[in-house]
């Protein structure tokens, strides 16, 4: 009987001691579960105002976030499948907030199935951080792309988005256009190694049949500078 409350009173502790992990790490991690986007909010073309309430949710400082990494995956009707992106926020005392973001509302892996927000501070600069596009400039180039359906694609079922967030020379196969505020227009490949093409920022648009994988090559890959 004794070696059963024991185990009992044992048991209990380390449910306690979990729970009390978790709490340390939320108020550690000091990030709420923010989405960003709805499954369908492409469709509605308001990308900027929903960064806009995403960045008041999670305090970040105005014109002076930066994105790296961006990955977002649409299906054939437009829907969004999964994102991901990485934030860094200057905060107090020379320290900059770390935020890493990842949803999935429709992952091939059902179990990934999830919206995961997380953040830390690290102390200095991050080296990258002077050669990133700031995320009100990246979101607001991502809704003008989208309200004049440059991610639109019907030979593929679905669309990958992929961006470093840098300024940055690319060299991707495919064909090649600029943004300049709100205005597309395609150019010639060569046009790509010009000076005035170089050090600003890019998003490439992939077609693939797999919402999990991609391969940019010629036929499935079209690159837009924005500037």
């Amino acid at each position: 009987m004794a070696k059963n409350k024991a185990a009992e009173t044992i048991c209990w502790l380390a449910i306690l001691a979990l729970l009390i992990l978790s709490i340390v790490n939320v108020v550690y991690k000091g990030t709420k579960q923010t989405l960003l986007f709805t499954r369908d909010e492409l469709k509605s073309g308001e990308v900027s105002k929903s960064w806009e309430s995403f960045q008041k949710e999670q305090q970040l400082s105005q014109n002076n976030a930066k994105i790296e990494s961006f990955r977002l995956t649409l299906d054939r009707n437009q829907n969004i499948s999964s994102m991901r992106f990485t934030l860094i926020d200057p905060s107090d005392h020379n320290s900059y907030k770390m935020l890493d973001y990842s949803s999935c509302f429709s992952c091939e892996d059902k179990g990934e199935d999830r919206l995961t927000v997380t953040s830390d501070k690290v102390d200095g600069k991050p080296a990258q951080y002077d050669r990133l596009m700031t995320a009100d400039e990246f979101f607001s180039k991502v809704e003008v792309l989208n309200n004049q359906h440059f991610f639109t694609t019907s030979r593929y079922a679905y669309t990958h988005l992929y961006s470093s967030g840098e300024y940055e020379n690319t060299s991707y196969d495919g064909p090649y256009f600029i943004l300049e505020g709100t205005e597309l227009k395609q150019l010639q490949t060569s046009h790509v190694s010009d000076e005035d093409y170089r050090n600003y920022g890019s998003i490439q648009v992939i077609g693939s049949n797999s919402s999990g994988s991609y391969q940019t090559s010629e036929g499935t890959t079209k690159s837009v500078i924005v500037r």
